[in-house]
């Protein structure tokens, strides 16, 4: 069987191109560290090299959509002996997402956080922050993803605490608690498997865990990494640190990780289950990660309905989405796969977008509570109608991208016969309707007299918040009309995360893809 190439010396693109990602904003981060008094200087630094990382991370998902698959060797030493960076086409997408995302985010912040956060290295945390993501998605190594993981722990704690109010430093450390709890067991995950096969490189334990004659130690430390990726991504009944520590922090920080924080976690799960715990799949993907999928997504959703600060809401939308996106993965078939990384794509366009428009809705009104908003849209009926073309994108409302992703995964659930699985996202979807015409109609419709009146000249000057948010709506509304391509695109994906072996197959060679296959019993096509 030809497997995919591993790029060396004629590839069209070549192999340090793909070290851009990670370089651009770690790079950036660094130059601001002695420039905190200098806060014009530091936007354009800042602002630049986000817009040069989003045209890095589009120039790769169109190189890789042919070739499948980009390999960085650190100092030139071979997997799995060295430190790899292994990019396929689903990491290279969710980078695009993030640096799209990081861009509303920064342009939103430079007109709402003010100069007293902005001398205190506001940007280079951000910037880290997205150095770090983009490491997470890169790496093809199992220690160095749990590295990254840590890096996006601290950079997290540093934003979510930045301003140090008395409810940010409390849901700060909850937040930082949690995950500390969660990377302590990922440790003794990694450690488990380095013990069972003595290698760290993710390829190469594809190979060696389908070689053990004896798999049910993995399954166990399969179940351990469950528990450490889910704390990270959110997942029922792991999602505490989240509703809250996103409603105390500033609207760019919760935007920003509302768009890559947990979706990195959701990314090593599609990793992991999809490279190197594919044995015990009756178990692992269509039992235990089925039943989390649909408890995710109906709490979820039922903690947004029940909540009446504008943030928590949304904040219980993120959890609610990742069930969505866990549906797909539990599926493990590659229209599930391809519904979910579609679902991961619009959901870091469209989650965001609703934070920022809600960000500058709370400036407009003062209030982040429901029940002290009123008539908006009499006074800012742009921003009223942004935050309703978010919202029913976010329930799944054609034409947003949505509304694609949401149909792929249900016929997939459908075609798998996950019929009870596939009716509880259906009825999930109408929950989230529900909840978001509840935001609607309590803070955007209704009498403009409820408006305060000290706030009427904020409501006049807010098109500079609102462009972020709106151009991220926008960007959902251009990747829903244009569905066709954004189904070719994850479909591809989709179809790398289910041939393992033509992942090994780029980052060790032919041979070791033959070993994987063969201890897996399968028949190359």
């Amino acid at each position: 069987m030809n497997f995919a190439t591993r790029t060396k010396g004629t590839a069209p693109m070549s192999e340090h191109f793909v070290f851009l990602p990670l370089l651009i904003p770690f790079v950036a981060a660094v130059a601001l560290l002695p420039l905190a008094r200098r806060t014009r200087l530091q936007r354009v630094i800042a602002a630049s090299a986000v817009l040069l990382l989003l045209l890095v991370c589009a120039r790769l998902v169109v190189a890789l959509r042919s070739q499948g698959l980009i390999v960085y060797e650190m100092g030139g030493w071979p997997a799995p002996y060295g430190i790899v960076f292994a990019v396929d086409l689903f990491a290279a997408l969710l980078m695009l997402m993030g640096a799209i995302t990081a861009a509303a985010s920064l342009f939103f912040a430079f007109g709402s956080v003010g100069p007293q956060k902005e001398r205190y290295f506001f940007y280079p945390l951000l910037l880290f922050l997205v150095a770090a993501v983009n490491g997470a998605l890169m790496t093809g190594d199992i220690f160095n993803l749990y590295v990254f993981f840590e890096l996006i722990l601290i950079s997290s704690y540093l934003l979510f605490s930045h301003g140090g109010r008395a409810g940010q430093l409390k849901e700060s450390f909850k937040f930082v608690l949690l995950n500390m709890i969660s990377s302590a067991f990922l440790l003794v995950g990694i450690g488990g498997l380095y013990a069972l096969t003595g290698t760290l490189n993710m390829a190469d334990l594809a190979v060696k865990v389908a070689a053990l004659p004896d798999k049910r130690i993995a399954a166990a430390l399969a179940a351990v990494f469950m528990f450490s990726f889910g704390v990270k991504a959110a997942m029922v009944p792991l999602f505490f640190w989240l509703p809250r520590a996103y409603g105390e922090v500033a609207t760019p920080v919760a935007a920003l990780s509302a768009a890559v924080s947990t979706k990195v976690g959701v990314y090593a799960l599609y990793r992991v289950f999809t490279l190197i715990f594919i044995h015990h799949v009756e178990y692992t993907h269509k039992a235990v990660l089925m039943a989390l999928a649909v408890l995710t997504m109906v709490i979820g959703v039922l903690g947004a309905i029940a909540q009446m600060n504008v943030k928590r809401l949304l904040a219980f939308h993120i959890v609610s989405q990742i069930g969505y996106m866990l549906f797909g993965l539990a599926m493990l078939s590659v229209a599930g796969l391809a519904g979910g990384i579609m679902h991961i794509m619009f959901n870091m366009i469209i989650k965001p977008a609703l934070f920022l428009v809600a960000g500058a809705t709370e400036q407009v009104t003062g209030t982040a509570d429901l029940r002290k908003m009123s008539g908006v849209i009499h006074r800012a009926p742009a921003l009223a109608f942004t935050f309703l073309a978010g919202g029913l994108g976010l329930a799944g409302v054609p034409p947003m991208s949505g509304f694609i992703s949401k149909v792929t995964l249900f016929y997939a659930g459908f075609l798998g016969g996950h019929y009870l699985a596939t009716a509880v996202a259906v009825g999930v979807s109408f929950l989230t309707l529900f909840s978001m015409i509840k935001i609607f109609r309590m803070a955007y419709w209704g009498p403009q007299d409820g408006l305060p009146s000290k706030q009427l000249k904020a409501a006049r000057g807010h098109g500079l918040l609102l462009a972020p948010g709106a151009a991220l709506v926008a960007a959902g509304l251009v990747m829903g009309l244009g569905g066709s391509y954004l189904i070719d695109y994850a479909d591809a994906a989709a179809r790398w995360l289910m041939h393992p072996a033509w992942y090994v197959a780029g980052v060790l060679g032919e041979s070791s893809a033959q070993a994987l296959l063969a201890a897996l019993e399968v028949v190359a096509p």
